[in-house]
Parts: structure tokens; C-alpha cells; sequence
């Protein structure tokens, strides 16, 4: 039996715990006063709401499963859900053969081009094919300049920001691909949890303490060290002393910071070279609908946020006290100038483009604003990613990571957190 610290208490370090604990002791470390990662919730006129916006997807196997495990099958349910694109000034329904043809901005031509590339790319089986084309390159090829420009461009570049044309094409497969698992030719159903993702995240973290795993909420930890063949966890609290391993789940550069006279140069090189975009999210309570859709993509560069997710289009308002629930989605970089606007401010430079998409529109009828940041909330999958990708042991040492990068070539969700908690501890129960 070994010894086993966990930091970070998001669904890979949670699931990770799971399954090490059937043979080891361990102790997980979160820096923040509930476990949870970015499945966090807020409390919404009596009913938990995430931070960030939440759902998962028909293929999402290994949340399903979960759910299934946890004996809480019975909290699923599959709402019918619509989404949108605004282009040149009209809010258009998309994501649909019959929606498509009905898209205006394109000429039929156009239509028909960027439709064959969506079959293209869900026609593809090995996204190896597609690493060492950018999406950049490989749209425009296939979907044709008019469409990549109208729809796929903004997109990119509203979550990469100036790094878009960097972005491997292989990431956009598993976006697409995943998305497509939820769709058939009447739109989409997405899953949700009845009474938010917190009823899953609670549901684990009982079992984990049933279990016997130790969980030290607002337990940051400041340093790794080690001792012989012992490694200490130094937090703001205490020590804890004569762990035989270290798992970590948290950012990179966090991870760099803490453990960084233990990572050998090449490793912390390569861990250096990974960037992220922040994301910084809204979250609009209001008297009245902003729009029919759930998910309304934007693709107008002039509105610097990339969508607009209206939660009470998917969940019933009864939830909120009858409010209505919108989220905006805005990836940025730290150094951008709406990253550092305080709440009031930012809403402030947002009233008018949400008046552009609805001019019904009044912050009057906003009656509560929240926001919330995440500093390293969408690493940046370049060309060839495969070849830099961490792996999950630090040279020399019995330490290891499992983290969003990690996720490939998947996009970075709930699902694959999950996953990621089972491939790492299965290599962590073989040493």
C-alpha cells in the first residue's frame, strides 16, 4: 500500500482518487473551499448554477457511466435544445441540413461546399491525418474562402484570439465530431443534471469519503519537496509528510511553480511551451428572453465575445425564480484590456452589442451580473501536438500530472476529465 497525494480536486484528480484508493491511501489537496474544479457552482435564486456554463454530449460514455455508478442515473434527463449563428446582422438557426439551406449570408454554392466539409470531417476516422494541417488551412481548402471567413473563422478566432491560425486541425475534428454524437436533423439534445452538475459532484464526493480518501478543501498547496525517496506537501496550513507518490491535476504553470526544483530542464521546457487562452464568463439573470436559441454562436468580429449560451432556453426558468439565465463567452488573453474591466465595467461595454444582436434589449431588464475568470481555461493545440504532449511522469522522480493538455485530440470537457483520472491512475497503479 502506498502513500498517494493528490492536488487539485477537479473531476481528474477526484476520479483518479477513485480508483488508486481501492489499494493506497490517499489525501487530496484543493486550493478552493468546495471540490469540483470547473464544474463550480454558484447559488441562483435557491438552485445551484455553474459558473460555467455546463452539458454533456450522447458519446460523453465515461460522465454517463459515472452517473450510472454513482446510482444517480435517475438526475439525467435530455432537454431538445436549438443553436444559432448571427451573421450580418440576423440571428440565424444552424447546426441542421434544413437550417443550413435556409442561411442567408451564404449563396447556395457556398452552402453546399461548407456542408460537404462537415460530412468530410465526421467521415474521418484517424485525426493523425489531420495533425499537421492547421484548421486555418485545411477549412479554407475544403470549406472554400466565403465560408471559412463567414463562419469558421470567427469561431477560431473568438477562442484563440491571435494565435487562431495556429490551431491544428485535428482539434477542430474533435470538436466537430463530438458535437455531431448530439445531433440528428431535428437539432440537438444535450444533458444536463436536475438540480445542476453539483448533485454529480457531491454524488463523487461522498463516495470518495466513504471510501476513505482524505479531501483538505482550502488546502493550498506552496511546494512539493522531497526527503530520500519521500516527497512533503508544504501548504498554507501545514505540512504533510512521507508520500511514496504525487499526482497533479492543476495548470502547468502552477504545477511549474510548486514542484520546479524536481522537473528536470527539458520537461519544464516542454511544459513551458504549452500556452492557454483565460476565459472570462458573464452571467445575466433577467426579466425577459434575450433570444430562441440555447447557444447562439457570433460571427461578427466587431462583438468581441464568442457566444452567447441562454441556460433558460435549455432549463426551465421555474429553476431561478423565474429568471431568465444567460452566459457569455468571451476567451481572451490576460493582457487583454476587457480581462482587467471590473464587473460594472464590463457590462457596461457589452450593452451595446448585445443591443446590435437584439435591439429589444435593455440592461433594464437585467436585474444581476456575475462574472467569473479562469486564467488557464483553453490550451492552445498547435500542429503535431502529439509530439509535445506532457507525459504523465516527471523523469525521475514518482511524481506525475494529468491536465486539460492532456486532452487530445479531444476538446477539453467534463468527459474527458474523467478520462484522463482513469488513464493516469492506471499507470500510477502499475509502479
Amino acid at each position: 500500500m502506498k502513500k498517494i497525494a493528490i492536488i487539485g480536486a477537479g473531476y481528474t484528480g477526484m476520479i483518479a482518487a477513485r480508483d488508486l484508493i481501492k489499494d493506497n491511501k490517499v489525501d487530496i489537496f484543493e486550493a478552493e473551499e468546495k471540490v469540483g474544479g470547473m464544474t463550480a457552482t454558484f447559488e441562483a435564486y435557491g438552485t445551484p448554477l455553474e459558473k460555467y456554463y455546463r452539458h454533456i454530449f450522447k458519446s460523453d460514455s465515461y460522465v454517463i457511466d459515472l452517473i450510472k455508478k454513482l446510482q444517480i442515473e435517475d438526475k439525467l434527463f435530455w432537454p431538445h435544445t436549438k443553436m444559432g449563428y448571427y451573421s450580418e446582422g440576423g440571428a440565424y438557426e444552424f447546426g441542421t441540413p434544413i437550417s443550413l439551406l435556409k442561411f442567408k449570408p451564404l449563396n447556395l454554392g457556398n452552402k453546399f461546399r461548407f456542408g460537404l466539409s462537415v460530412i468530410r470531417i465526421k467521415l474521418i476516422r484517424h485525426y493523425e491525418k489531420l495533425e499537421k494541417v492547421s484548421a486555418h488551412e485545411w477549412l479554407i481548402k475544403h470549406a472554400g474562402k466565403k465560408a471559412y471567413e463567414m463562419i469558421w473563422e470567427p469561431l477560431l478566432f473568438s477562442k484563440f484570439g491571435a494565435s487562431y491560425k495556429e490551431v491544428s486541425m485535428a482539434w477542430m475534428w474533435g470538436k466537430i465530431v463530438l458535437r455531431g454524437s448530439s445531433t440528428d436533423k431535428e437539432g440537438e439534445s444535450l444533458g444536463y443534471m436536475k438540480g445542476s452538475y453539483q448533485v454529480l459532484t457531491e454524488a463523487l464526493e461522498k463516495d470518495l469519503l466513504t471510501k476513505k480518501v482524505n479531501i483538505f478543501n482550502n488546502c493550498k498547496v506552496k511546494q512539493i519537496k522531497k526527503n530520500k525517496n519521500k516527497y512533503t506537501i508544504v501548504t498554507d496550513k501545514k505540512n504533510y509528510s512521507n508520500y511514496d507518490m504525487v499526482l497533479s491535476t492543476i495548470a502547468y504553470p502552477y504545477f511549474i511553480d510548486i514542484a520546479n526544483d524536481l522537473i528536470d530542464e527539458k520537461t519544464k521546457k516542454n511544459l513551458s511551451s504549452i500556452k492557454y487562452t483565460a476565459a472570462r464568463i458573464m452571467v445575466l439573470f433577467m426579466k425577459k428572453p434575450f433570444m430562441k436559441f440555447y447557444w447562439l454562436n457570433n460571427g461578427n468580429k466587431d462583438i468581441p465575445f464568442g457566444g452567447l449560451i441562454e441556460h433558460t432556453n435549455f432549463i426551465d426558468k421555474e429553476n431561478y425564480d423565474n429568471k431568465h439565465v444567460m452566459y457569455i463567452s468571451n476567451y481572451m488573453y490576460e493582457d487583454d484590456e476587457l480581462y482587467n474591466l471590473t464587473k460594472e465595467e464590463l457590462f457596461k461595454k457589452y450593452i451595446p452589442m448585445l443591443k446590435t444582436i437584439n435591439k429589444d434589449f435593455s440592461e433594464k431588464d437585467v436585474l444581476r451580473v456575475e462574472v467569473f475568470n479562469e486564467r488557464y481555461a483553453q490550451p492552445i493545440i498547435t500542429k503535431n501536438y502529439s509530439k509535445i504532449i506532457p507525459k504523465f511522469k516527471i523523469k525521475n522522480e514518482n511524481i506525475y500530472i494529468a491536465s486539460m493538455p492532456q486532452i487530445y485530440p479531444e476538446d477539453r470537457g467534463l468527459n474527458y476529465a474523467i478520462r484522463l483520472g482513469h488513464e493516469v491512475s492506471k499507470i500510477m497503479r502499475k509502479k
